[in-house]
């Protein structure tokens, strides 16, 4: 949390050593559930209060290191997907970012 002055530290440091190792864990696992789902969601029921979570961790992900999702197709469609959903479209076509 070094970028919003949550901690002190080197933030490329940070990056390299913590948030990198950690986004090759779990981005791959995020990418096996869509895929394994069928529903495009996270569950093969569909939409759950899990996308909603795990979607704006991704989507915040992407404004601060956009390149880390660019091996992750699967992952960019299901932020697409979440963002298209009729009930949430005008709040994400309104929000800033």
């Amino acid at each position: 949390m070094i970028k919003f002055g949550r901690e002190e530290g080197d933030e490329e440091e940070q990056k390299k050593t913590k948030f990198l190792p950690a986004a090759e864990i779990y981005l791959p696992l995020y990418q096996k559930y869509l895929k394994e789902s069928g529903s495009g969601f996270l569950v093969k029921s569909g939409l759950t209060f899990a996308d909603f979570i795990v979607s704006e961790f991704l989507i915040t992900l992407r404004q601060n290191s956009p390149e880390v999702l660019e091996k992750y197709p699967e992952i960019l469609q299901y932020l697409d997907r979440i963002k298209n959903i009729p009930q949430l479209k005008e709040y994400y076509a309104t929000r800033k970012e």
